[in-house]
């Protein structure tokens, strides 16, 4: 008769010693709405001209402020582990232009949305095993006094916009139709994901409701109720407000994006409640300005994840200590 003796040895440690490859394949069994993982606003944003800052701060000083951020290139964000993207397009036919307010706040990491997809697709092919990178896209035509006219996002503006990103993307797309089958979304698993990119229109009323229309037959997800028949994803800003909404949207199965600081208010006062909230929420997305520390306002304030990719606090909770281990990537 054997006797089976309990281990003394710390769980922690047990883990610390498991082969990388196991860890791993425990990792690729989560779905892909069971993580977690900080994301960045406005990505392709360089910073302001200084002849345009300075005219805006005369005219309005409290929007100057709340634009006074920049970020490195896509790929040094990507390589920092940041795994949600935002991009805002005009429609500047035949393409796409990025940027954030026409004329004035135009300066940019890539000048075209396909140069942005080239380049995210490019680092993707070197990096072939990243978990799904969420993009979201504003689709930008708004009319802004003394500022020059942008022209309407149509249904052919929509049309195109979907050929570009299914041109761009091709095979590597997580669409709606694969995973509203039922009333509520049914995720993959990372490993059936990886390498692959979602994208969610982050617009409501006309411009959400044109592109509704047809949405089984898109590639980008909508923000919309968990009502609609494609609610899947969405896009909810203020985790403070809305905490108990997002905890209740993320363990009915659905993915959330929401933000832990907004026109530079939390990074100039280093106040991390929004922050904590964002993470405590269990939004898949926290998206930020200040993946890197120390970035203007001479503080700490940084937005982060030991890891860069964690289990969700919320849909993954009850999941055993080892299934969590990762690593994710």
């Amino acid at each position: 008769m054997s006797i089976i003796r309990q281990s003394s040895v710390p769980l922690f440690l047990v883990f610390a010693f498991w082969p990388l490859s196991v860890m791993a394949d425990l990792a690729d069994n989560l779905r892909i709405n069971q993580i977690q993982f900080v994301g960045s606003h406005n990505s392709y944003k360089q910073a302001m001209s200084q002849n345009h800052f300075q005219a805006l701060t005369k005219r309005n000083p409290t929007a100057a402020r709340g634009l006074q951020y920049a970020h490195v290139p896509l790929i040094d964000q990507l390589n920092l582990g940041i795994r949600k993207l935002e991009l805002d397009i005009f429609w500047t036919p035949p393409w796409f232009t990025v940027g954030h307010v026409q004329e004035i706040d135009m300066n940019s990491h890539c000048a075209t949305l396909t140069d942005c997809l080239k380049t995210l697709t490019l680092w993707s092919r070197h990096n072939n095993t990243h978990v799904p990178i969420w993009i979201s896209l504003n689709a930008k035509d708004a009319n802004i006094a003394g500022l020059p006219k942008p022209k309407r996002f149509t249904a052919a503006a929509f049309n195109t916009l979907d050929q570009t990103l299914l041109t761009h993307l091709h095979g590597k797309l997580i669409t709606p139709a694969t995973i509203k089958v039922n009333e509520r979304p049914a995720w993959p698993t990372l490993a059936a994901s990886r390498g692959q990119f979602l994208v969610i229109l982050d617009e409501g009323g006309a411009k959400r409701d044109l592109y509704a229309q047809h949405w089984r037959a898109r590639p980008m997800f909508i923000n919309v109720t968990r009502n609609h028949p494609a609610a899947a994803v969405m896009i909810i800003n203020d985790p403070v407000r809305a905490m108990a909404q997002i905890q209740t949207l993320v363990q009915q199965g659905y993915m959330v994006r929401t933000r832990a600081d907004a026109d530079t208010q939390e990074a100039r006062s280093n106040d991390t409640a929004r922050r904590e909230a964002a993470f405590k929420s269990g939004a898949q997305a926290v998206s930020t300005d200040y993946y890197l520390p120390g970035q203007s306002f001479d503080n700490d304030y940084v937005v982060k994840i030991p890891g860069e990719i964690r289990c969700n606090p919320i849909s993954a909770a009850l999941l055993s200590a080892e299934r969590c281990q990762g690593p994710f990537e």
